[in-house]
């Protein structure tokens, strides 16, 4: 490693961490400071309670503000370097610009390995369990959304997920549910609302398709159904069962999810969510690197650091996101392969750095 690469890379080190701390903190002012206000005030949880979600749910926070970070210590870094003649008096001794992103790109690799680590295993558990946390109280006083249930919950045979959940009423909306019986059945129900009446669910408006080995597929329409289901009563759904899904599942747990779907033979637009996701953490990841290497060239042409720099983050991470969410929707839909519809923007943002790279040659 040479001086130059030390010195780009202690740059962009502390660049990087002011970029983090400043964007953690845009997003604690937003959702997070709405939800502990909702647990404080409207919930009346202790202050210690929303103390421990608030650090819950900091490693998510952490996750999403990794990126735009590393955008924004290239370009504050390469901007101000450009401003000062820096880079004009390294390119006239001979290292040559892309000489410059050999120390960039490693940095920002091994940021994106951070990421990955962070979005893979570290924030699905610690965010799961801050959203158990607010589900706690928001149940002491009516409906609980985004419901997943797995049970038992490392070999499940019955998967459950729910839009929203009223625990008081027994009553669930826009749900679906996959069960193996005791007589080896696979069972696939949709409905778009449940109730509990007497002793079992009753669920309205939407189809069931049963799998039996040996026999074809039985696929039935239904305005009203009553059947038996493993799936407990409302009182019994307890809150350690709950989890948001496919977002709050490790890596590691979200591939047996859709591998156990496949073999249920689960609708693709139900499974499609799922690999979207798991594609995501790779996507998300790579995005540091992506917009590292893009970030670089900009800013060697605009020549400006500080507010300028934050300005140009925003824009580019913004843009980004935008582009990343259209994908995820073609994807889920299935009007794009899963992979393409969440790398969307990477491919877009390599394209154009293959581009801006070669006519800076």
């Amino acid at each position: 490693m040479t001086i130059l690469d030390r010195y780009l890379i202690r740059e962009l080190a502390g660049a990087w961490l002011i970029g983090l701390a400043v964007f953690v903190g845009f997003l604690l002012v937003g959702e997070v400071l709405r939800k502990s206000i909702e647990l404080l005030f409207s919930l009346q949880a202790p202050p210690s309670e929303v103390l421990r979600w608030v650090l819950l749910a900091l490693p998510y926070l952490v996750a999403w503000s990794i990126p735009i970070s590393t955008l924004f210590s290239v370009v504050m870094t390469i901007g101000r370097m450009s401003h000062d003649l820096e880079i004009t008096a390294l390119l006239a001794s001979g290292v040559s610009f892309l000489r410059l992103l050999v120390p960039i790109g490693g940095l920002a690799l091994l940021i994106s390995f951070l990421s990955f680590w962070l979005s893979a295993f570290v924030v699905p558990p610690t965010y799961g369990a801050a959203d158990a946390l607010l589900w706690r109280y928001r149940e002491r006083g009516g409906a609980t959304t985004g419901i997943f249930i797995a049970d038992p919950p490392k070999a499940p045979r019955l998967i459950l997920s729910a839009v929203q959940f009223d625990p008081t009423k027994g009553e669930m909306r826009n749900l679906w549910l996959i069960e193996t019986t005791e007589k080896g059945e696979r069972v696939y129900l949709e409905a778009r609302k449940a109730r509990w009446v007497g002793n079992r669910w009753e669920f309205y408006n939407g189809f069931v398709q049963v799998i039996t080995p040996d026999k074809p597929l039985v696929r039935e329409q239904f305005e009203r159904l009553s059947r038996p289901t493993s799936l407990r009563p409302p009182s019994e759904l307890s809150t350690d069962k709950k989890r948001l899904a496919p977002n709050r599942l490790t890596l590691s747990a979200l591939s047996a999810e859709i591998k156990r779907m496949q073999q249920w033979d689960v609708p693709y637009q139900v499974i499609a969510e799922y690999v979207v996701e798991w594609h995501n953490r790779f996507a998300m990841s790579l995005s540091c690197f992506i917009l590292a290497m893009l970030g670089a060239p900009i800013a060697l042409k605009l020549r400006r650091g500080g507010g300028i720099a934050v300005g140009i983050s925003v824009v580019l991470f913004l843009l980004y996101y935008l582009v990343w969410n259209i994908g995820c929707q073609l994807g889920e839909s299935g009007q794009l392969p899963a992979p393409i519809g969440s790398h969307l923007p990477n491919i877009i943002g390599f394209a154009f750095v293959v581009v801006i790279l070669s006519r800076l040659r």
